[in-house]
């Protein structure tokens, strides 16, 4: 849901549409008007709404014809009804049809912000509804674990020991290596199987918004903030909370979460309550902690805090055992790879080649393979010859002949540079550990780049 709330108006008067609207805008909602229900179907088909308050009595398609044909188009938006025939039947008839309130006209402003209100809330869980809802069948496609490998084996004998005891897991490991899917399975092997696991890029979330992403956010704690919002502590309550990319969180919110982590308890944005709150929390990260701790990039208390029982997963190419058995079970998951094979050349092709983007990056070479194989339904050595095996290793006194004529030296770097991220699959991380810098003397390179 967004932070301003979208409402639809329905209602065959001009006068009652333009009320309802110019009152609720002053409030901070955004608005759309239908002057009937055919109008109104029409305009859900375009825009998601996060409430309906429509007019019963209108000439083309009345209010109880529009909230029946929402439900048959399983549109789950909530409807307040507005009508001037106050009656206890007609009240009750239209909660049968489905409305979540109703007020009578002439209505009182106050009374129906607080309808208002208490439909939001109602839309608020709904959407959350349908968000678990595709986070389970999101989950329920992607989440097993496939390996064969010795090393694999450890890492998943790990996760099972920490889930049955509720305490705080650290998963380390390359970007692209599956710490999402160690993380899930730690849920699922958890006594919170049955409750939300919730996942949380820290590296995605704007540094302004991390707060409120996390904690939630009282009414008019900042502009647009026109209605209480659960945060992921919250939502996660009872479950699992993932926090991928921690490394990325600002220093000033790393103190905020260190509290709600040790007194199991936080303030929304904008708010004074103290909110209990009961969550299994998971962290995942690529970077060096303690390297970061070292730099004061990362609080010491905090790393302390989440590296009680720390799970690391080795990279795909430490894991050649894994790369075959992964690769069939990834073009099962494709719709248009099911009848797809591997030949033995193929196999040994995905094995001899090191993989610096990890797992993700075998999913996008399948990917491509399956397309190019659409009617033999046969992946083959030659199939794969856009995969480029690593060259033999140079040896670490590298011996660069200078031309007559010289060279820049900004040319030479990023070229290499260029070089590097076509090898790693543009994954910035395996490109920088591919020229043996940290990401982040790679990250100038690359705005260097950008800037040519």
């Amino acid at each position: 849901m967004t932070s301003t709330p979208y409402i639809l108006l329905v209602d065959d008067e001009a006068k009652m549409r333009n009320l309802l609207s110019m009152m609720l805008e002053r409030k901070g909602f955004r608005t759309d008007k239908a002057i009937h229900g055919k109008h109104a179907m029409a305009l859900l088909a375009e825009n998601t709404y996060d409430l309906v308050i429509s007019d019963i009595k209108m000439a083309e398609m009345d209010g109880r014809a529009l909230i029946q044909q929402m439900r048959k188009q399983h549109i789950l938006t909530p409807v307040i009804f507005i009508t001037a025939f106050a009656t206890i039947d007609s009240a009750v008839e239209m909660m049968q049809q489905g409305a979540s309130d109703y007020v009578t006209k002439p209505f009182d402003e106050a009374k129906l912000l607080l309808t208002i209100d208490k439909a939001m809330t109602l839309s608020r869980l709904i959407m959350e509804n349908q968000e678990m809802k595709q986070v389970i069948a999101k989950t329920g496609q992607t989440h097993e674990l496939i390996y064969r490998s010795k090393q694999m084996n450890e890492v998943v004998n790990l996760a099972q020991n920490v889930a049955a005891v509720d305490t705080v897991v650290l998963i380390l490991g390359e970007s692209g290596t599956g710490k999402e899917m160690v993380a899930n399975y730690v849920h699922r092997e958890s006594l919170r199987k049955d409750k939300r696991f919730v996942p949380v890029n820290c590296a995605a979330i704007s540094s302004n918004l991390v707060e409120s992403e996390l904690f939630g956010y009282e009414k008019g704690a900042f502009t647009g903030a026109a209605a209480r919002t659960r945060g992921k502590f919250e939502f996660a309550d009872s479950g699992t909370l993932f926090l991928d990319e921690i490394g990325d969180l600002p220093l000033d919110s790393q103190g905020k979460l260190l509290r709600a982590l040790q007194e199991k308890k936080f303030q929304r944005v904008g708010g004074n309550e103290e909110i209990p709150v009961d969550v299994r929390v998971v962290c995942a990260t690529n970077q060096n902690l303690e390297k970061m701790v070292y730099q004061k990039k990362f609080r010491q208390d905090l790393f302390y805090r989440i590296n009680v029982f720390p799970i690391v997963i080795p990279p795909l190419r430490q894991r050649k055992d894994d790369v075959v058995p992964l690769a069939e079970y990834i073009i099962k998951t494709f719709d248009f790879g099911k009848n797809h094979t591997l030949t033995e050349g193929a196999c040994r092709k995905l094995k001899e080649y090191p993989w610096p983007g990890n797992v993700r990056e075998l999913a996008n070479v399948l990917e491509r393979g399956i397309i190019l194989t659409q009617e033999t339904g046969l992946i083959t050595t030659d199939t794969l010859s856009f995969l480029q095996v690593a060259r033999t290793r140079i040896s670490k006194q590298v011996a660069v002949r200078l031309p007559a004529g010289g060279i820049p030296l900004q040319q030479v770097q990023l070229s290499l540079v260029r070089q590097a991220l076509q090898a790693a699959g543009n994954n910035q991380t395996s490109a920088a550990k591919l020229l043996g810098l940290s990401r982040s003397k790679f990250r100038v390179l690359v705005k260097n780049m950008d800037e040519e």
